[in-house]
């Protein structure tokens, strides 16, 4: 029997329920972000893109990292999220996911996409990182954060029960599973591929960097 789904009509309407809301999530996903942004070097008058900014809170980092000279472009397939973003940040954003992005060529030195991997098919994982490295310019660097395997008892436990919810329902685990995303970045053409694994509350987030 094949693995229930979450679709992509189903990922919005669950990110549009919860809307500002989503904020509550950053008492697992915090830690995991933050080791993102630092590793990513975000630097005075880079163009940046966050795939899946959600309610914009790291876009507001990203932002005065880059400074007034630089760019910070966000999409994300929620308009509720993307009205949140807007107030929050003001920032140019478009309402599209990673599966094709609206962009040209070498568009951007950096890109950041946190928890959004985990949500999209398996089968399309190659498709998105195509497509991220499509857009970044030779050099560019890209961070990635998602769910991940377990790495110590604890962990491991969490990520088993999750497996199991999943299983019978994926939209009771907001349609994210665990991914291990190295082999795939590697496959898609990146290099320099850096993975460290962040546990917040039992909760194994897998953090890549790339160039």
């Amino acid at each position: 029997m094949p693995p229930p789904r979450f679709s992509r009509n189903e990922a919005r309407r669950f990110y549009d329920f919860f809307g500002e809301r989503y904020d509550w999530f950053s008492a697992y996903e915090a830690r995991a972000k933050s080791e993102a942004l630092e590793r990513l070097g975000l630097e005075n008058g880079q163009r940046v893109l966050n795939v899946g900014l959600g309610t914009g809170k790291e876009h507001q980092i990203i932002q005065s990292r880059i400074g007034p000279k630089g760019s910070a472009f966000g999409l994300d397939i929620s308009s509720r999220m993307l009205r949140v973003a807007y107030r929050r940040t003001g920032a140019p954003l478009c309402q599209a996911d990673g599966g094709w992005l609206p962009f040209a060529e070498k568009s951007f030195e950096r890109l950041y996409c946190a928890y959004v991997l985990d949500l999209v098919e398996r089968a399309n994982l190659a498709g998105w990182l195509s497509e991220f490295r499509r857009v970044l310019r030779p050099g560019g660097r890209m961070a990635l954060v998602s769910l991940t395997e377990g790495v110590d008892r604890s962990s491991r436990a969490f990520v088993a029960v999750w497996k199991a919810a999943y299983s019978i329902s994926p939209i009771t685990c907001g349609g994210c599973r665990p991914l291990e995303l190295s082999g795939l970045a590697e496959q898609a053409g990146f290099a320099r591929i850096e993975r460290q694994v962040v546990v917040q509350l039992d909760i194994p987030s897998e953090v890549i960097v790339a160039q």
